[in-house]
């Protein structure tokens, strides 16, 4: 199966022969404002494509859904589609960079492409 440009890209998102269009207000993890910067964009079009291959259930108000030590039941759908492949390395961690906190994630990204003799 392969992924549709709105799952990847959030609901609004469009394209043309030319053109790509992605709403920023389709990509949670973002404040979208006039100055956003290329890394906080990129990072969030990562992690939106990662709510495609794993992540935690939720019900209908966004609550987690857990188990009975109440632990986050998670998913993992990392074989579910053709051609691409994104998941968590590690889970979050905190790191300091010049003298700021910030929670870390490595994200590893596979592409798949045919191969033919």
């Amino acid at each position: 199966m392969q992924l549709t440009l709105q799952q990847l890209f959030g609901v609004n998102a469009i394209q043309d022969s030319q053109t790509l269009v992605i709403q920023k207000s389709d990509l949670s993890v973002l404040t979208p404002r006039s100055d956003n910067t290329a890394e906080s964009l990129l990072t969030a079009i990562l992690l939106k494509s990662l709510e495609n291959f794993e992540g935690t259930l939720t019900d209908e108000n966004n609550n987690l859904i857990t188990d009975e030590n109440n632990y986050p039941i998670e998913y993992s759908q990392d074989d579910y589609y053709e051609l691409l492949k994104v998941f968590e390395w590690e889970e979050k961690y905190f790191k300091k960079r010049n003298q700021i906190d910030y929670f870390a994630d490595t994200l590893i990204i596979q592409e798949f492409d045919v191969y033919e003799d």
